[in-house]
């Protein structure tokens, strides 16, 4: 059973307001990093800690874009939970990792992924959800197609 369920949206939200899928089975980490998008001008529409917690939450709550750690809870893989989420839609993907430098080629092998690295500096991350913002402004919504 997983520690983490998905925590839904608080209601009322600005229709302007980018929503973030944080993808991460360590508590102490999600926790730093929805502090962190908030200060950055993003909503966190979720969060959760599995490979099939994360497949089921894209699809749910078909965010704006999703930051995934790449080792998840009892065993997951964020690379393939990637994949999964990639066969039904084109939400963007954060890779945020500690492992990044090694996997950089495995990461990137996902189309549409963009990698930062562990631990998170808040410029780093900044650049990769204005990256992220800019494709979701130009494709006029969120990658649910």
């Amino acid at each position: 059973m997983a520690d983490h369920n998905i925590v839904p949206a608080e209601n009322g939200l600005s229709a302007t307001s980018r929503r973030l899928l944080i993808v991460e089975d360590e508590v102490m980490v999600a926790w730093a990093l929805v502090e962190t998008v908030h200060e950055l001008g993003w909503k966190v529409c979720g969060t959760v800690a599995t490979q099939e917690e994360a497949v089921a939450a894209a699809s749910d709550l078909k965010p704006d874009a999703i930051l995934m750690d790449y080792r998840l809870a009892h065993g997951g893989d964020g690379l393939e939970a990637a994949r999964r989420i990639r066969e039904a839609t084109d939400i963007p993907i954060i890779f945020c990792t500690a492992y990044g430098n090694g996997l950089r080629s495995e990461l990137t092998s996902v189309s549409g992924v963009q990698l930062v690295s562990k631990p998170v500096q808040p410029s780093s991350l900044q650049a990769a959800l204005a990256a992220v913002a800019d494709k979701v402004a130009v494709e006029g919504g969120r990658g649910d197609g």
